[in-house]
């Protein structure tokens, strides 16, 4: 592989994470750091979530609604076109018990769904919108098909050690925990691409079994540990299913008084592939990703991913991406500008190319969004974006463009 596209990448968010090393650490409060992973806090272009929790009863809860409708153009030959789309998404912490300060049990559940609005979307008798425009599959990184409703995680969360530690188990969506950087982490108030919201090369499942452990030794470094079930498709029971696992952790550390945040995130992943004589045999993909986020000042904010993987058949075996969110209006907080660019080595899935009269000629996919999100109250917003995709999976096709425009209540 050459490697020299990717060392350039990379020097500079060395240097400018050597830089950041000796500005002045802030000082949270203990166990900040999980908390800000785990509990509902305040995020930019999340205003939703801006709501106290409920202190007496120790309820967290937020919900988003949308409407989404897409166009698209030079996608796969029969695929839809036009698609129409109802989207929801909840989550809820529920406190169960508190022993004493800093150790708590709460329950975690979180629900997400899609369902089309019209008769075409609802009947997909064509290839859908999803799986014509690129490696990551979706022009938004929710479940987005004609009718899917599925329970992401459903888990207990047990904190202790003032705080500082935490074990989350049972049904968990490792998306929530792992690679979380804030700009880009939430398909209803950031970007909508998928291949933005999370690094395309990790291997990060939802819905299925799993736990993970969290400890923040210092107040300004965190560990995380995971092991989860995969290939467990949504709505089939994962005790029967799934068949494979991942194990992953990551390291994150805030600096310069918590305006730049690092992680580092190793997986290994193990997964069952049917060979010729239909026998199961395991085959192991394993590899690294990093990312910074950085917000200098209130108008601004920057992150940027790279990642590597082994095998190429189970994933894409690199990726690269960056990104910004620019406040054009001082006085409107919440209205942002976000623009992403990102490219990574196609992983090949998912499309029977000789089905469509196409050739993979290209291993290098490219993808950029532009998106407006337009704040009308503290509970509204509109979401106009923009998606541009070169060589989507690695097809002879030179672009996919993807038009769409999301309404979204935030409750």
């Amino acid at each position: 592989m050459n490697t020299k596209p990717i060392i350039k990448a990379l020097l500079p968010a060395a240097a400018f994470c050597a830089v950041s090393a000796v500005a002045e650490e802030a000082a949270p409060s203990a166990g900040q750091l999980l908390q800000d992973m785990n509990m509902f806090v305040p995020e930019d272009g999340a205003p939703s979530i801006k709501v106290q929790a409920n202190e007496k009863f120790g309820t967290q809860w937020a919900v988003d609604a949308a409407y989404s409708a897409l166009s698209a153009t030079h996608t796969l030959p029969d695929s839809n076109r036009k698609a129409t789309y109802a989207l929801l998404h909840a989550q809820l912490n529920q406190r169960l018990w508190e022993t004493s300060p800093g150790v708590s049990t709460w329950l975690r559940a979180e629900f997400s769904g899609s369902w089309g609005l019209d008769a075409s979307t609802a009947r997909r008798r064509k290839t859908s919108i999803t799986e014509a425009t690129g490696s990551a599959h979706s022009p938004h990184a929710d479940i987005f098909e004609p009718h899917s409703a599925i329970l992401p995680e459903l888990a207990l969360m047990q904190y202790f050690a003032g705080n500082r530690a935490c074990v989350i188990a049972g049904m968990v969506n490792l998306t929530n925990y792992f690679d979380a950087v804030s700009l880009a982490n939430d398909s209803f108030h950031s970007f909508a691409n998928a291949s933005f919201v999370n690094s395309t090369v990790l291997p990060l499942p939802d819905s299925n079994l799993g736990a993970v452990v969290q400890w923040q030794p210092t107040d300004t470094d965190y560990l995380m540990a995971a092991f989860a079930r995969t290939h467990t498709e949504p709505g089939y029971n994962p005790f029967r299913t799934g068949k494979g696992y991942v194990i992953t952790a990551e390291w994150g550390r805030t600096w310069a008084e918590g305006k730049l945040t690092s992680r580092i995130t190793p997986f290994i992943e193990r997964t069952p592939n049917e060979d010729t004589d239909g026998q199961l045999k395991s085959r192991t993909n394993y590899g690294i990703s990093g990312s910074l986020e950085y917000a200098p000042c209130d108008s601004c904010a920057f992150f940027t991913r790279a990642g590597f993987g082994a095998e190429q058949e189970l994933g894409n075996v690199f990726d690269f991406s960056v990104g910004t969110h620019l406040r054009l209006i001082p006085s409107r907080e919440d209205d942002f500008l976000g623009i992403a660019y990102g490219v990574c080595n196609a992983a090949h899935r998912g499309i029977d190319w000789a089905d469509t009269g196409h050739t993979m000629r290209h291993r290098r996919e490219q993808n950029l969004e532009v998106v407006y999100n337009l704040q009308i109250t503290d509970y509204f917003k509109i979401m106009p974006h923009y998606q541009f995709t070169a060589n989507p999976n690695g097809s002879e096709r030179s672009s996919a463009h993807l038009f769409g425009i999301q309404a979204i209540f935030s409750f």
